[in-house]
Order: C-alpha cells, then structure tokens, then sequence
C-alpha cells in the first residue's frame, strides 16, 4: 500500500512514516513527509534525517527496518 503525505500528497518512504510514529503518534492512520514533519516542529529535514540515523544505528529501534 502506498502511503502519501497528508498535507502535500508527496509519496512517503519508510522512514518518514517511522519517524512520524517514534516523534508524533506510534498508532498514526496518516504521516507527513520530511519536509512537512519538519515545517510543523521547526526542523530542517536533514536534522530529521540525522534522527532516523541515530535510531536506526545507535538506538536500534524496531520501527526503522534496513
């Protein structure tokens, strides 16, 4: 199933809705994108990219699959 971003409809990748779940709401029926995500909490995408590193290789958490 292919998952869109809630606000400008751009096709997500696993990791974007993972972070959504780890930062926002585990059991989410919609996700943002990067870029959205990172707008609505004063972010950059990249510093979002940088925590999806950090829990997928330091933190091992399952919601970040390789």
């Amino acid at each position: 199933m292919e998952h869109r971003c809630f606000k400008c409809g751009n096709v997500l990748k696993s990791d974007e809705i993972a972070l959504y779940r780890k930062l926002i709401w585990r059991e989410a029926p919609r996700y943002l994108c990067l870029n959205c995500l990172a707008g609505d909490l004063s972010s950059t995408p990249e510093r979002l990219q940088d925590l999806i590193d950090y829990y997928r290789y330091k933190q091992r958490c399952c919601l970040f699959v390789n």
